[in-house]
């Protein structure tokens, strides 16, 4: 992906006084420090000092998710299909990342959980809230979480179409579970 970013940066540097928009699947780091979650997509280069993200504007986009979550959960034909609600999880997560590394914490925390609402399973949204409790210390939530997603995960068969012929998820959140009961006990 570096090199994808790289070609991005080369359109920023050819146009300094423009912002852009773009749904981000895989971050663009060197983007995050001017960008503001609008919707479901990022603003790269937020001129504009009201579109700034400040706490008021990450709670915002945490409210967006919300919405969404609740929107394709009682949708029948979306909480029937992985698809959408896989991809609406991914980009959800990739906006998480970057709340939290812009210091928004309690905001990347509530739409990872509602991304993992969206989408159980998705990796990015599941690996990505385990992560930020483990890096917390919040162990016991995070074993929970672990323990949930394993319990509440899609049948093989409906994942093999997104993650192909051996969905591996199961093993990874496996782990996962083992090393937080290790950081649990204090080993």
């Amino acid at each position: 992906m570096a090199i994808n970013e790289r070609l991005f940066q080369m359109l920023l540097e050819k146009n300094p006084d423009t912002s852009f928009a773009m749904e981000v699947s895989f971050p663009f780091l060197s983007t995050y420090a001017d960008a503001a979650p609008l919707g479901p997509i990022l603003e790269l280069r937020v001129q504009d000092e009201n579109n700034a993200l400040t706490r008021e504007r990450a709670g915002q986009s945490v409210e967006y998710w919300r919405a969404t979550a609740e929107k394709l959960l009682s949708d029948p034909e979306a909480a029937e299909s992985l698809f959408p609600r896989f991809a609406y999880a991914k980009v959800a997560a990739e906006q998480a990342d970057l709340l939290l590394k812009r210091g928004y914490a309690a905001e990347a925390e509530q739409t990872l959980r509602f991304a993992n609402e969206i989408g159980p399973g998705s990796p990015e949204a599941v690996f990505r809230l385990l992560n930020l409790l483990n890096e917390q210390g919040r162990f016991a939530e995070a074993l929970a979480v672990a323990e949930n997603t394993v319990r509440t995960l899609p049948p093989k068969d409906r994942l093999r179409p997104i993650f192909g012929h051996n969905p591996g998820l199961n093993g990874p959140l496996l782990n996962a579970i083992e090393a937080l009961k290790r950081l649990q006990k204090g080993k």
